[in-house]
């Protein structure tokens, strides 16, 4: 089992595994390359000659080119002109001819000369400071052969579009700033959150803080991030979402740290895709350098450059959000594992872990740091999970979306302070049935069911949005219609009628997010991702409806885990009266993991379930898309056929699944995006198109 799975540093394509860095042939492509596919077919010299620049004599920049074009995924040569000799450096962006345009490009190599004997085309024009180190551009390209995908990808996913105006700024050394050690020496917290040295690997179990009481352990990441920078070194800390980029920006504001601005400057730099071009440069460009050696940011953050990066946390690794949307579609758990060293300390946590989570454990990569059970008893609120007896025992209101139990505990507990309710759908009715015979209510079209979007609007069918006047039930022909699955809109109207003295909060996707810490009283109802933290903590939170999506596919109950525990996490500790009560059909496993408050056992246990089917984390998954002779013979070319050698191939309507030893695998992604490249070259000659995702979720179209 152990040589199938591969070591520990196998899971992630670390440097040393057979790194194909240097091996790209370099060619003259330059102005001459009028189209991806002529370029291709052409010979080096005719490529080179038909530029009709300078001679291959001079400095060279080596470049990757924006090209969606598989074979262009390779170092090619472009003359530096004399007015850009002092400007062009490793990392710069440029713009250089190709195929009759001006095409963006980044500079990995300045060579004095190319071994290229035809003739080149020269660099258009050039960035006036680098926007990658030499670090990043490896990096960058370790993970385009992890994922199959070209380098140019990874650096665009890596930095924000430049502005020029910004990069004119003084980027030289900055000056030593104390405010780090003063910040660092203010509080230490009272509990010790996180301990790390240098070069560490942690997965940790990470439980609420009690002030403030967040969707995220600030004070602990922030004490990990200053103990580890010193006087030099940098850190970034990752996490899902601006609500808690605000809460680890709330806390190093509290120690006299502060956001840096162009104005201003300042120590901590914050990235975020929902800020200003220049905001989001100006910043990028502040943590490259060392002018904030604090860093935080959402998902691209976790490919950030900085120099002497100490410690990398990944906040929430089993959180969604970390999986890129576009190609070459890295997943930051993996990005984040990527930049481990002798130096740099990586922690990968949340409240709960996801089956990838324990592999790290498992396979000696990284250690675990768990709470003991008494402190996460003295940590966390009471859970009560309401269970389909005790529903029965209350009578016909036991069945209501809140029962009376319930009601009674939350009503109660508003004495004490701000209360909340979590309703896991937006919107208002989502599924509904005849009030007279039950029959599910759907569409006379495609049979869907039938939602309403607002109070007193017409039904329209989830699917496909057909709507639904005047409708009536084929089976009674009745015309009205009961409530099924309720959105939090309509739970919302329900709550005023039944509490009309209290204050009432709503705060969704739809109605609002409500901000950290700006309601003080009454009642909080809102989406999972959208429940804000009150001072002090919410002294009751009823969970209605609680479950798990049946569509969720591999790990869902998992993602039930961590959706709840994240909500619960925002309740007061047991001891200061806190308490959540879960209404809904739970899966055993998820029910355990909830009542206990034990994630990681749920984790673990999801993990060697997961053992005899060989699913992934236990192989890796490659997901290919094109016609069946392409795919078959992209597989023939790797040696993959199913059963043998541990690979299982799944085919699919659009291809392939393929499963693999995870010791096997890069060879074989190797192999697989050699035939792309080969086939995007000669894609002139009738090729097919190939398309490769690697690591990606477990499913299979319907």
């Amino acid at each position: 089992m152990v040589d199938d799975l591969g070591d520990g540093d196998a899971l992630f394509g670390l440097p040393g595994q057979g790194s194909t860095k240097g091996a790209s042939t370099r060619v003259g492509t330059g102005a001459g390359a009028r189209s991806g596919a002529r370029a291709g077919a052409r010979s080096r010299a005719q490529v080179g000659a038909a530029t009709g620049e300078g001679t291959a004599t001079g400095p060279v920049a080596r470049v990757r080119v924006d090209s969606p074009l598989p074979h262009l995924d390779k170092p090619l040569d472009y003359l530096i002109p004399p007015k850009l000799v002092d400007t062009v450096a490793v990392g710069s962006r440029v713009r250089v001819p190709m195929a009759g345009t001006l095409r963006s490009a980044v500079v990995t190599e300045v060579a004095p000369a190319s071994d290229f004997d035809g003739r080149l085309a020269s660099l258009s024009s050039a960035s006036h400071v680098p926007s990658f180190t030499p670090e990043a551009l490896r990096l960058a390209s370790e993970i385009a052969r992890r994922y199959a995908g070209s380098t140019w990808d990874v650096l665009r996913l890596m930095a924000p579009p430049r502005v020029a105006a910004v990069e004119r700024r003084d980027w030289g050394p900055p000056p030593p700033d104390p405010a780090y050690a003063e910040a660092f020496e203010r509080e230490v917290p009272d509990e010790v959150g996180l301990a790390v040295t240098p070069g560490d690997r942690v997965v940790w179990q990470a439980l609420p803080e009690a002030h403030p009481r967040t969707s995220v352990p600030a004070r602990a990441l922030v004490q990990a991030a200053l103990a580890a920078i010193g006087d030099q070194a940098s850190a970034i800390l990752v996490v899902p979402d601006a609500r808690a980029i605000e809460a680890v920006l709330a806390e190093c504001e509290r120690r006299g740290l502060s956001r840096w601005t162009a104005r201003s400057g300042g120590q901590v730099a914050v990235l975020d895709a929902d800020h200003g071009p220049s905001q989001r440069f100006g910043s990028y460009l502040a943590a490259l350098h060392g002018h904030a050696r604090i860093v935080i940011g959402t998902r691209p953050a976790v490919m950030q450059p900085v120099p002497a990066l100490a410690l990398l946390v990944l906040w929430d690794e089993a959180n969604g959000v970390y999986e890129e949307l576009h190609a070459p579609y890295p997943h930051a758990r993996t990005v984040a594992a990527m930049r481990a060293s002798d130096h740099a300390a990586v922690v990968i946590g949340g409240y709960a872990w996801g089956a990838d989570a324990v592999a790290l454990v498992e396979h000696g990569w990284a250690r675990a740091d768990m709470p003991s059970r008494d402190t996460v008893r003295d940590a966390v609120p009471a859970m009560d999970i309401l269970t389909a007896e005790r529903r029965d025992a209350e009578g016909p209101g036991g069945w209501h979306w809140m029962p009376g139990s319930a009601w009674r505990a939350l009503t109660k507990a508003r004495e004490r302070g701000p209360v909340a309710i979590i309703v896991p759908r937006a919107g208002y009715v989502h599924a509904a049935a005849c009030a007279t015979c039950d029959a599910w209510a759907v569409c006379r079209v495609c049979e869907s069911p039938l939602a309403l979007p607002a109070r007193g609007a017409d039904p329209v069918c989830l699917d496909a949005g057909h709507p639904q006047p005047d409708w009536h039930c084929p089976e009674c022909h009745g015309a009205r219609l009961k409530h099924l699955r309720q959105g939090i809109e309509r739970i919302a109207e329900q709550l005023r009628r039944m509490a009309p003295e209290v204050p009432l909060t709503v705060s969704s996707a739809g109605t609002g997010v409500v901000a950290d810490l700006s309601v003080s009283e009454g009642i909080v109802v809102a989406t999972p991702a959208a429940l804000p933290a009150v001072d002090g903590g919410y002294a009751h939170l009823v969970i209605v409806d609680a479950g798990v999506p049946a569509h969720a596919g591999l790990g869902a109950e998992l993602r039930a885990v961590r959706w709840w525990l994240t909500a619960a996490a925002l309740v007061r500790s047991r001891a200061n009266g806190g308490a959540v009560t879960v209404v809904g059909e739970l899966p055993d496993l998820t029910r355990r993991a909830l009542a206990t408050w034990s994630p990681v056992e749920a984790a673990r246990e999801e993990f060697a379930e997961r053992a005899p089917l060989g699913f992934p984390p236990h192989r890796r998954h490659v997901l290919l898309v094109g016609d069946q002779w392409t795919v078959d013979g992209a597989l023939g070319d790797a040696g993959v056929r199913d059963g043998h050698g541990g690979a299982t191939v799944i085919p699919r309507p659009d291809g392939a699944s393929v499963l693999l030893p995870r010791g096997r695998a890069q060879r074989v992604v190797d192999a697989l995006r050699a035939r792309q490249q080969h086939l995007s070259s000669a894609s002139g000659q009738g090729k097919a198109e190939l398309r490769i995702k690697v690591d990606g979720a477990l499913d299979f179209p319907r």
